[in-house]
């Protein structure tokens, strides 16, 4: 992802400005986090939508939302501004403009998406033999209980 967000960006004033963000945006995002921290965060949010589909109105609220989530751990998309009110620092994070986080978020389903769903499904499994266990454990249980009386 990030080899093909520098090979954008070489091409110098060819493509989309959209295009040219979202590899700007990949290429701050790899420069200033861990690929391990990205991965994370993305499997993360992958293992969410399994639990939570309703959260995400379609795939591409999806993709959104995970580069929101992936654009977060990077210092330089925040921002921070003092409020006279409460007489805080508040930090905000700068919004990419929608098709620039459409076209980022492709980009991270491609390399993140075939893992996350994956990993969604293994943890999906393992959650269900789990409650499986503890039903057949439960009803053991009751039945040894039913025997003493």
């Amino acid at each position: 992802m990030v080899s093909h967000a520098h090979a954008v960006l070489a091409r110098q004033g060819a493509g989309s400005a959209y295009v040219r963000q979202a590899a700007s945006e990949t290429v701050k995002l790899a420069e200033t986090v861990e690929a391990r921290t990205v991965m994370e965060t993305a499997f993360a949010v992958y293992l969410m939508a399994d639990q939570q589909p309703r959260r995400f109105a379609s795939d591409r609220a999806f993709r959104v939302q995970l580069v929101r989530r992936l654009r977060g751990l990077a210092e330089a998309n925040a921002g921070t501004w003092f409020d006279h009110d409460t007489g805080r620092m508040k930090r905000v994070y700068r919004e990419l403009p929608p098709q620039a986080a459409k076209v980022m978020g492709e980009w991270c389903a491609k390399a993140f998406g075939a893992v996350g769903l994956f990993l969604a499904r293994m943890d999906r499994e393992q959650r269900e033999a789990a409650a499986r266990k503890a039903d057949a454990d439960r009803a053991a249980m009751t039945a040894a209980l039913e025997a003493l009386t």
